[in-house]
C-alpha cells in the first residue's frame, strides 16, 4: 500500500498549489509519470524466426534463459533474444523493456539459428503502439472540402452575448468539484491504508533475486564446474555464494587451496573468487550438472548478494524470528528455486502455505508430507521441501528419511522447527543472522 500513500500525498500537494484537478487525479491514480517508451525495432514486415510465449512450459512460467536454452541450445544467449526485442510492442500496449519480464502471448523475434518445436518462421507479427493522447479527449475532425460550418455552430457561437460576464463561473465550479473529488479519494485511500495496516500490522516485502542476477550466478557456477572438471577434480563442498558488482565468491565448507584456472584463493583456503569478466570469458560445458542446485538468496551485505547452499545442511533448516518474516522468507526461497536455471530438475514442494497466485510459484503445492514422499519416489533429481509447521510423529520420520536418503538429494526448510541442523533467523526489520557465515556478516533482505 506504500504506492497509495505516496499517491495521496502527491495529489493533495498538487491540489493545494493550484494545479489542475486533472493533474491531481492523474497523480493520485498512477503515483508517478509514465516513462517515455523505448524506440521499437525497425523490422516491421521482415521475415524471421519468432516464438509466441505460452502460459507455461513443463509446468513452469517461461523466461528468456529457458527459451534460449530450448531454441538456441545455450541459456547464456538469452540477452541476444532480449536485444532483438527490446522496445518491441506487444499485445495489450505492453513493451519489452526488461530481460526478466515476459508475458504469455508476447511475440519474441529469435536469432536466425533458432530451431525447435514452437519456433515459427515468417513475417513478424506487428502490434501498434498506443495512440498518442489515447486517454485524452478526441480532437474534433477538420471539416472536409466544401463543407460549411454554419450548419453546426460552436457552443460559443450559440451562447448569448449577455452571458459573457459570467464566463469565470463555470471554471471555478469545475475546479471546486474536482477538489472535492480529490479530497474524497484521498480520504478513501487513507481509510484503505489504515484498514490494511490493522489487518497486517507488520507488512513484509522481501526482495526476490531477479532473473538477470540468477543468470550471472548460474554462469559462474557452471564455469567453476567446467574448470574443476578440466583439472580432473570435483567442485568443493560450498556453503555460500556471494555475487558482487565485479566479482563472485564462494565460501567452502572445508579449506582447499587447489583452485582451478580462472579462480583465486583467500582466507586460508576458505574462499575462492573470480571476476565477473573472467566468468563471462570462461569456457562452459553445459552438459555438466549445475554444482549448486539448491542455492537460495538470503540477503545483501556490503560485498554483494549472498546465497546459501541448502544442500550442505545435512538436516532440517529452521527459519526462526519474526512470524511474518519467516513465512515470507520461506516463500521467497521457494519461488526463486522453482525459477532458477541452476535448479533444473530439482523438485520444489510446499506443504501448509496459503495459496497466493500473485507470487507465481512454479513448484508443487502438496497437501501432506506423505504426498511429498510419493513425489520423491518419482523424482531422481532430488528437491527441497518447505513446511509451514514443524513435522511431528510419522511426518517427522518421513522428512528425516528424505534428508538422510543416499546421495542426500533432498533438503527440508521448516518454519520454526523444533530441532534443526541449521538455523537462519530474521527479525521484523529484515536483518538475517546465521551462524554459517562469519559473525560480522549481517544481511538485509
Amino acid at each position: 500500500m506504500n504506492w497509495l500513500g505516496r499517491s495521496v500525498r502527491a495529489a493533495l500537494r498538487y491540489a493545494m498549489t493550484g494545479l489542475t484537478a486533472a493533474a491531481a487525479v492523474a497523480v493520485l491514480v498512477t503515483g508517478a509519470a509514465h516513462a517515455d517508451p523505448l524506440p521499437a525495432p525497425s523490422d516491421k514486415g521482415q521475415s524471421a524466426p519468432y516464438y509466441v510465449v505460452t502460459n507455461s512450459y513443463n509446468g513452469e512460467p517461461e523466461y528468456l534463459y529457458e527459451i534460449a536454452e530450448r531454441f538456441l541450445g545455450n541459456g547464456d544467449r538469452a540477452m541476444e533474444i532480449f536485444e532483438l526485442n527490446k522496445g518491441r510492442w506487444q499485445p495489450g500496449a505492453q513493451q519489452v523493456t526488461k530481460p526478466e519480464v515476459i508475458e504469455p502471448a508476447w511475440v519474441l523475434r529469435l536469432p536466425a539459428d533458432a530451431k525447435g518445436d514452437g519456433v515459427k518462421t515468417g513475417v513478424l507479427p506487428y502490434f501498434d503502439p498506443p495512440a498518442a493522447g489515447a486517454t485524452g479527449a478526441a480532437s474534433a475532425p477538420a471539416p472536409s472540402a466544401g463543407a460549411t460550418t454554419e450548419a453546426s455552430p460552436t457552443p460559443a457561437a450559440q451562447a448569448p452575448a449577455s452571458d459573457s460576464g459570467n464566463s469565470w463561473l463555470a471554471p471555478v465550479l469545475i475546479g471546486l468539484a474536482a477538489l472535492l473529488v480529490v479530497a474524497g479519494l484521498a480520504w478513501l485511500a487513507l481509510f484503505l491504508i489504515r484498514r490494511q495496516r490493522a489487518k497486517k500490522p507488520k507488512p513484509v516485502a522481501l526482495a526476490v533475486m531477479g532473473d538477470s542476477d540468477a543468470w550471472a550466478v548460474d554462469r559462474a557456477a557452471r564455469a567453476l564446474a567446467t574448470a574443476c572438471a578440466q583439472q580432473g577434480r570435483a567442485v568443493p563442498d560450498t556453503i555460500a555464494v556471494v555475487l558482487g558488482p565485479e566479482a563472485i565468491t564462494i565460501r567452502l565448507a572445508t579449506p582447499d587451496e587447489a583452485v582451478p584456472v580462472g579462480w583465486t584463493v583467500g582466507d586460508a583456503g576458505r574462499v575462492w573468487s573470480s571476476t565477473i569478466s573472467e566468468v563471462q570469458r570462461a569456457v562452459v560445458d553445459n552438459s555438466l550438472p549445475a554444482p549448486f542446485a539448491q542455492l537460495v538468496p538470503i540477503g545483501l551485505t556490503g560485498t554483494g548478494q549472498v546465497l546459501l547452499n541448502l544442500a550442505q545442511s545435512g538436516g532440517v533448516i529452521s527459519l526462526d524470528g519474526d512470524a511474518d518474516r519467516v513465512v515470507e522468507l520461506a516463500r521467497a526461497w521457494s519461488v526463486r528455486l522453482a525459477r532458477s536455471p541452476w535448479a533444473n530438475g530439482l523438485k520444489v514442494v510446499r506443504v501448509g502455505f496459503e495459496l497466493d497466485t500473485a507470487e507465481r510459484f512454479a513448484g508443487v503445492e502438496a497437501q501432506t508430507v506423505a504426498d511429498v514422499a510419493r513425489i520423491a519416489e518419482t523424482n531422481p533429481g532430488g528437491g527441497v521441501l518447505f513446511l509451514a509447521t514443524p513435522p511431528r510423529g510419522h511426518d517427522l520420520v518421513t522428512v528425516n528419511g528424505l534428508i538422510d536418503a543416499p546421495g542426500r538429494l533432498w533438503s527440508a526448510v521448516v518454519v520454526k522447527a523444533d530441532e534443526a541442523t541449521w538455523r537462519v533467523s530474521i527479525d521484523a526489520a529484515g536483518t538475517v543472522q546465521t551462524g554459517l557465515l562469519p559473525q560480522r556478516t549481517s544481511l538485509r533482505v
